[in-house]
């Protein structure tokens, strides 16, 4: 998130929402995030140092950690950290650190095993600078795992109205504020697209990167329906079809030969079961 005042933010966190189904699912976005990148690391869960980027009220973070060596939060929000630091409280684990940071903050280089940007990419206004940064925290084939909504598709999946993020931002504002569910799109305009997600990890000559599915189809919000599932099984079979898809996964790892990133690769379901 990029509010760093003591309010809860934009109307979708502040309606609640993002609370209940941060608390609800983060055991299972533990599990998607680590499965999924799983075929790819060098190193095992039990021995990485991860960045949770925007971990907005700490769940996942926290769900991390019960796998991992080490977990950093980044939280710009007051009001989110708060909550964040009272769940760590709580949990009784000692090898969890939240900061009220943003990603241009961040010092840190090859700092971290893992970086997670889970839904906050499209939150922020400097995209390439924010490859930039995080890449210089990578350690040696660290790996950054992005999932971010597609500009794209119909369905604006912070608002839920439909081509919200088609419109102008003076527009988008205008139809946000008659629908009644907010007054500023801003804050969630920046989802890329296919095509410009691509030149932005190119531009990063270090990463290799691919796009690729859930290691847990079910595990995925709407994971148990069928639509998510022929969906999955239509990127599989045709990948082009990212291009329209409701969001993206991208794992890019770092440290490719220079001048030698690799090409757009989507590859099948990755091994899952790595968890207990």
């Amino acid at each position: 998130m990029n509010d760093q005042s003591p309010h809860p933010g934009p109307h979708y966190v502040a309606n609640g929402r993002m609370l209940a189904e941060g608390a609800a699912l983060a055991a299972d976005f533990a599990k998607q995030i680590l499965d999924t990148t799983a075929p790819c690391r060098d190193v095992p869960a039990a021995d990485l140092d991860v960045l949770d980027v925007g971990c907005g009220y700490g769940h996942t973070a926290i769900e991390l950690a019960r796998y991992c060596r080490h977990v950093v939060g980044l939280e710009p929000s007051c009001h989110l950290l708060e909550h964040a630091r009272g769940l760590l409280d709580q949990s009784g684990l000692s090898n969890v650190e939240f900061r009220q940071a943003g990603v241009f903050d961040l010092s840190e280089t090859s700092c971290y095993d893992l970086i997670v940007l889970d839904n906050v990419f499209e939150h922020l206004p400097d995209q390439p600078g924010t490859l930039e940064v995080l890449s210089a925290a990578l350690r040696s084939g660290g790996l950054l795992y992005l999932l971010t909504p597609n500009k794209l598709w119909p369905l604006e999946v912070h608002y839920r109205l439909p081509l919200l993020s088609y419109l102008p931002l003076p527009l988008a504002n205008r139809y946000l504020r008659w629908s009644g569910r907010g007054t500023d799109y801003t804050d969630a305009s920046y989802a890329p697209t296919w095509f410009s997600l691509n030149r932005m990890l190119r531009a990063r000559r270090e990463l290799t990167f691919q796009y690729v599915l859930p290691a847990h189809l079910e595990l995925a919000a709407a994971g148990r329906s069928l639509h998510y599932r022929l969906g999955a099984a239509m990127i599989r079979r045709f990948p082009w079809l990212w291009i329209v898809s409701k969001a993206f996964l991208v794992i890019a790892k770092k440290d490719a030969l220079p001048g030698d990133n690799a090409p757009l690769r989507p590859v099948d379901r990755p091994a899952e079961g790595k968890l207990p």
